[in-house]
């Protein structure tokens, strides 16, 4: 018996093409997916970029001159903090904004007062004192000017040269951070450069 030559006469075109086939899935799918990828990644981007954009675009500023009032001259028991919204802002509702109070001695989050509109606050509580161009509502729109009155912990340590922080955050939005030392003398109604 003639024994069987086994024969490897090569590729032929219809194996080529099926193998040329397959590359161009396998390579079409990994594409399919890096693209998917990419245009995932690009759409979180631009979901941060709209947020980042949202919140500063709605942050607040000091408008005006910070004064402290002080009935001893002694100690400043109240400060008074002209806010608004920095240009092209969007409005912000003050009623759910957060102030933090820091000095020396004291450090922590004043209440804010009930009612909170046109009143003078207790001790460690803050209201909105005074609005300038407004509706007479808690949303500070633009080219409305809100005067924040802090009271902040009586025995306050807000004497002559004294330094204090008040950090103003909204819900939404860049939070205000004011940063100011007391001159040498304090009258009953002092101006905080």
């Amino acid at each position: 018996m003639m024994a069987m030559r086994n024969r490897d006469g090569g590729f032929t075109g219809l194996e080529a093409a099926i193998i040329l086939i397959a590359f161009v899935v396998v390579a079409s799918v990994f594409s399919y997916m890096v693209l998917g990828t990419g245009f995932s990644a690009i759409q979180e981007s631009q979901k941060v970029i709209h947020t980042e954009v949202q919140g500063v675009s709605s942050s607040l500023t000091v408008t005006g001159t910070i004064y402290g009032v002080s009935p001893n001259r002694v100690q400043v028991q109240a400060l008074l903090i002209p806010i608004g919204i920095a240009a092209g802002g969007d409005g912000v509702d003050v009623s759910t904004m957060s102030v933090r109070f820091l000095s020396r001695n004291h450090y922590g989050e004043l209440e804010p007062e009930d009612p909170l509109m046109y009143v003078n606050p207790r001790a460690n509580r803050w209201s909105i004192q005074e609005v300038f161009n407004g509706d007479g509502d808690a949303i500070l729109e633009d080219g409305e000017t809100f005067r924040i009155n802090i009271s902040p912990i009586i025995p306050s340590d807000l004497v002559a040269d004294g330094e204090f922080v008040v950090e103003m955050k909204p819900a939404a939005g860049a939070a205000l951070r004011v940063e100011r030392r007391l001159p040498h003398q304090i009258e009953l109604v002092t101006r905080i450069p």
